[in-house]
């Protein structure tokens, strides 16, 4: 790779993350674009499942669920019993769009284009986020399930 596709990337990148161009060379990159494993969220209890993908042209996945979800007894997704579509609804959340990060205010902002939650269609999330290592924990001061702000840590997948 030559010099001008290494600083055409590195533009490329810092667009991606938010950060303005004429600060990309200067200042430290946040690497975040990647696969990622939960690890922990009070919301869906101990050993949750779940993954977020930060693709590097700035589009996003989370699915998150409870390591325990029932199966429908019917064997069908749409021939749940009440019981069972309450269980599993309030045990699991996703939702995709796009995203970007704020590396002096340390946010990353998600655009949500749809959810599992329907009310958060078309809304855009701005959350605190660390970055540790291979770790990274975003806040989010308005979970679907209402109460108070609900930290999610996850692990980048090697």
């Amino acid at each position: 790779m030559n010099s001008a596709q290494i600083l055409t990337r590195t533009f490329a990148f810092a667009i991606a993350i938010g950060m303005p161009c004429t600060h990309a060379l200067s200042q430290q990159l946040l690497p975040i674009a990647g696969t990622y494993s939960v690890v922990s969220i009070a919301a869906f209890g101990a050993n949750p499942l779940g993954q977020m993908i930060l693709s590097n042209d700035g589009r996003y996945s989370i699915i998150l669920t409870r390591s325990a979800l029932p199966k429908i007894a019917a064997g069908a997704r749409d021939k749940g019993t009440p019981e069972e579509d309450k269980t599993i609804v309030g045990g699991s959340i996703g939702h995709f769009g796009k995203y970007t990060v704020d590396a002096q205010q340390t946010t990353i902002t998600f655009d949500i284009e749809a959810s599992t939650f329907p009310n958060w269609n078309g809304t855009t999330s701005k959350r605190p986020l660390k970055v540790s290592g291979d770790l990274l924990s975003i806040t989010n001061s308005t979970p679907s399930t209402g109460g108070p702000a609900s930290e999610t840590v996850w692990k980048r997948v090697k």
